[in-house]
């Protein structure tokens, strides 16, 4: 046997992108009041669920629009509106097949909103979404490191991520909250929704705590005599763990959550007190660098070499920056002077495609914030005011190469809210914007190897082959010298993650080598 080196990888078996439309009709909420002019929209889709099947992923979503309108009323003043629209489409991913890892991100590229003829207050919508996903195994994989004796080769040094340990939990996240005071109490939940951000990781022996924010968007019927419809949106923090075997202090960490299932009512006695339950699907990866001299050309052997498909995410390199970013504003017209300002927080920070340059990546972006202030009024009632605040800036990242990948996740570590004399709000904050730059490492690596071991596989032929215990088809590819995902292929009706002693599986040999 050769020098060899066993490495765990996670390998991208399929990645693709497609365009869908989504039409629906949408209404004003009972609140508002009708529309007079549109005048700017501001949309956003996320992806909610994603179901993998047999080269395929099933994704759900919601795409939701910010319409910014002059009421039809006399005063003709302006109001905003929030419409939401679910959607489902699929993306077709060769190779891929249920428990494998898979992520998706969806991108509005228009949106069109028209009155209908029999109710003002209804439109119908109709937005042109672009959806990615991506499928990814994870494969221990056993590669030669020194050519062959009597061969001839061709060698690389790659560098790659190799994984550690990776574990997935369950976590339960469970918060009471208060009911706005500017909104009316709650008689019936209709919907609720959650975005979960990971702020932060420390890595202890064999375990990763996370630190995260949760915010949730309540659309409930009001404790009103008219029962109107009003929506709330509040947000909370949380921290737990995963024990994650081979984890070290040092060690960088990918942490993917999925929101499995929210659930809002009002605390028993109390409808101005909810409590929010959420599960929450973590999945914690422990990841060295690990650079390996590999071969990726033979010649000249006396026996059949086997290679395998290598296709993964290599880190070229991280960067962070810090930027202060600031705006003045006074309240809309329809919300009183500012006696006092009670909290200011964050509910969203949206970024724009990062703009990957040699060395550095530019990032621009929006914080939405929300500030919640007592009313120059006799009452004294609690209004709340939101704003978005645009920021430009950009993260160096020696290495960092046009078309590359970069993961941008800004966390905003201070805000603070002051009114002036005049009646005007100025919102400061400091954002961590952190980049991680990528690049799929694609090539053909020759796998460890017995030298003069048989081989019963014609070339261009199909055999059948009988699963045995401990294989896998990584395992018998090996054997035969085919890749994973011609077996995957071959085999569509067969799981490869729950392979049985006993199964037939087809094992299409690889053509003879001119």
């Amino acid at each position: 046997m050769n020098a060899c080196e066993k490495l765990r990888v996670k390998m991208v078996v399929a990645e693709e992108c497609r365009q869908t439309v989504v039409r629906g009709t949408v209404m004003v909420p009972d609140p508002k009041p009708d529309v007079e002019q549109i005048l700017s929209t501001d949309k956003t889709a996320k992806v909610k669920n994603i179901k993998l099947l047999p080269n395929k992923a099933v994704v759900d979503g919601t795409l939701t629009v910010q319409v910014v309108y002059v009421a039809k009323a006399p005063d003709q003043s302006v109001h905003s509106m929030h419409l939401q629209q679910d959607f489902t489409t699929f993306v077709d991913l060769p190779g891929a097949m249920p428990g494998m890892d898979v992520e998706a991100t969806v991108s509005v590229e228009d949106v069109s909103l028209t009155p209908t003829a029999s109710d003002p207050r209804s439109f119908d919508l109709a937005a042109v979404l672009e959806v990615c996903a991506r499928v990814s195994d994870m494969q221990d994989v056993e590669v030669a490191t020194r050519c062959p004796s009597g061969c001839r080769c061709e060698t690389e040094e790659i560098s790659l991520e190799n994984v550690v340990g990776s574990n997935t939990r369950q976590v339960l996240i469970s918060q009471k909250f208060d009911v706005p005071q500017q909104k009316p109490a709650v008689e019936k939940i209709l919907d609720s929704d959650v975005d979960v951000t990971i702020t932060a990781t420390r890595v202890l022996k064999n375990k990763v705590i996370f630190d995260g924010q949760a915010t949730l968007q309540v659309l409930y019927v009001a404790f009103k005599p008219d029962q109107s419809v009003h929506s709330l949106h509040t947000t909370f923090k949380f921290s737990d763990f995963v024990e994650v075997p081979g984890a070290m202090q040092g060690m960088d960490v990918r942490v993917d959550v999925r929101v499995e299932s929210v659930d809002v009512s009002p605390v028993t006695g109390d409808p101005e007190r909810l409590q929010a339950d959420m599960v929450l699907k973590v999945t914690v990866t422990a990841v060295e660098m690990k650079k390996v001299n590999v071969i990726t050309g033979v010649s000249g052997c006396s026996f059949r070499p086997v290679f395998v498909d290598f296709k993964t995410d290599r880190l070229v390199g991280e960067g962070t920056t810090q930027v202060v970013i600031s705006d003045s504003f006074f309240p809309p017209p329809e919300k009183p002077d500012v006696e006092k300002i009670l909290e200011t927080t964050v509910s969203d920070i949206k970024t724009d495609q990062p703009k990957v340059l040699p060395d550095k990546v530019v990032v621009s972006g929006t914080v939405k914030i929300q500030v919640l202030y007592v009313g120059m009024k006799p009452d004294q009632s609690v209004h709340v005011v939101h704003r978005q605040i645009p920021f430009r800036t950009f993260v160096d990242v020696p290495g960092a190469e046009p078309g590359m990948k970069a993961d941008v996740r800004p966390q905003v570590e201070y805000i603070t809210a002051r009114v002036a004399k005049d009646g005007k709000i100025t919102v400061d904050a400091v954002l961590k914007v952190p980049v991680r730059v990528s690049e799929t490492l694609e090539t053909r690596v020759l796998t460890c190897y017995e030298e003069g071991a048989e081989i019963d596989c014609p070339p261009g032929t199909t055999i059948n082959y009988t699963v045995q215990q401990g294989d896998t088809f990584y395992s018998i590819g090996k054997k035969y010298g085919v890749s994973t995902q011609a077996l995957v292929a071959a085999n569509p009706g067969v799981n490869p993650n729950n392979l049985q002693p006993g199964m037939t599986v087809k094992v299409p040999c690889p053509p003879a080598k001119g």
